[in-house]
C-alpha cells in the first residue's frame, strides 16, 4: 500500500517534498488502522490522502487510458487465436488470469508480453468451473484493472456466445488503476455486456460499503468470476458459485491459494487445497 501511493504520487507529478508527505501520512494511517483489519478497508483512505496532497483526482487516469488503447490494439490478434484454440474458453481464462498483470498497485509497471504471453497454471479447477458456468443463467464478472478489461471483454463475448447473460461490475470510483464505468466504455466492455459499479472506491469487493443494486445482483448470479488479488481479499470468505481468476503477485495471496507467486490461479468453491495444476 505504500508503493502503491508513492506510484500515485509520482503519477501525479508530485514533488519530492509532497512524495515524502503521502508517504508519512499514509505510513501513520496504517500504523493506527491496519492492525485487525483487512487492507483492502483501509486502502481508500490512503488513496484519499494522496488525492489530498497532490490536488489530482485521478492520479492513474493517463496510465489507464494508455493500458486500454494498447491492449485495445491487440485485441483482433488475441480474438484470432482464442476462435483458434482447441479449447477457446481454457485458452481465454488463461488469456484473462495473465492480463491482471496490469496492476500499478502491485508494480509500478506491466510488459505487454508479460500480459499476452500467459505463464502456468498454479491452480486450474476447470471441471467445476464448466460445471458451473452449464447451470448458471447469469455469468458475473467483478472486473480489477484497466487494460485487463480488454482481455475479460473477449471472456465475455465467449459466454454470450454459449448463450449466458453477461454482467460485469467495475468500480464506482477511481482507485488505482481500476477500471471504472468510463474504462468499460472506452474498451467496448459495454457493448458485450451490461456494466454496474460496485458503488464504492475500494480497489475490490467490500461487502459492507457495496451498492444494493451490486450486493441483490452479486447474490443472484448463477456464477461469479472475480477477477485479481483485490477481490480475492475481499471475498474470499464469501459461500456461493464464487470463482477466482487472478495472478498470484504476492506471497500472502500465494500461500493462501497454494501457488508459488507469479503463477495462474482458477480457484472455485472450497479454496483449501491445490486444486488442479499446469492444465491447458
Amino acid at each position: 500500500m505504500l508503493r502503491a501511493s508513492l506510484t500515485a504520487a509520482r503519477l501525479a507529478a508530485a514533488g519530492e517534498e509532497a512524495q515524502w508527505a503521502v508517504l508519512r501520512e499514509v505510513g501513520a494511517l496504517l500504523a493506527e488502522r491496519l492492525p485487525g483489519r483487512p487492507p483492502i478497508e483501509v486502502s481508500p483512505a490512503a488513496q484519499r490522502i494522496v488525492r489530498r496532497i497532490t490536488g489530482v483526482e485521478d492520479p492513474f487516469a493517463a496510465a489507464k487510458r494508455r493500458a486500454n488503447r494498447e491492449l485495445l490494439a491487440l485485441l483482433p490478434r488475441l480474438r484470432a487465436e482464442a476462435r483458434a484454440a482447441d479449447d477457446p474458453l481454457a485458452h481465454l481464462l488463461r488469456l484473462a488470469a495473465a492480463g491482471n498483470a496490469v496492476d500499478l498497485g502491485a508494480k509500478s509497471s506491466y510488459r505487454l508480453d508479460e500480459v499476452t504471453q500467459a505463464g502456468p497454471w498454479g491452480r486450474f479447477d476447470y471441471p467445476a468451473f464448466l460445471e458451473q458456468l452449464e447451470r448458471a443463467g447469469e455469468v458475473l464478472l467483478i472486473a480489477d484493472n484497466a487494460g485487463e478489461i480488454v482481455l475479460d471483454r473477449l471472456l465475455c463475448e465467449e459466454f454470450a456466445h454459449r448463450g449466458k447473460r453477461v454482467l460485469v461490475a467495475v468500480r464506482g470510483a477511481p482507485t488505482l488503476n481500476d477500471a471504472t464505468l468510463e474504462d468499460a466504455r472506452e474498451v467496448g466492455l459495454t457493448q458485450v455486456a451490461q456494466v454496474i459499479t460496485t458503488g464504492q472506491d475500494h480497489p475490490g469487493v467490500f461487502l459492507p460499503q457495496v451498492s444494493p443494486e451490486f450486493r441483490e445482483r452479486f447474490r443472484g448470479a448463477g456464477l461469479v468470476i472475480a477477477k485479481g488479488m483485490g477481490n480475492f481479499e475481499g471475498l474470499s470468505e464469501e459461500a456461493g458459485p464464487l470463482f477466482f481468476l487472478l495472478k498470484a503477485k504476492c506471497a500472502p495471496v500465494a500461500q493462501a491459494l497454494g501457488v508459488e507467486v507469479g503463477e495462474l490461479v482458477l480457484a472455485g468453491p472450497g479454496l483449501t487445497g491445490a486444486g488442479e495444476k499446469g492444465q491447458s
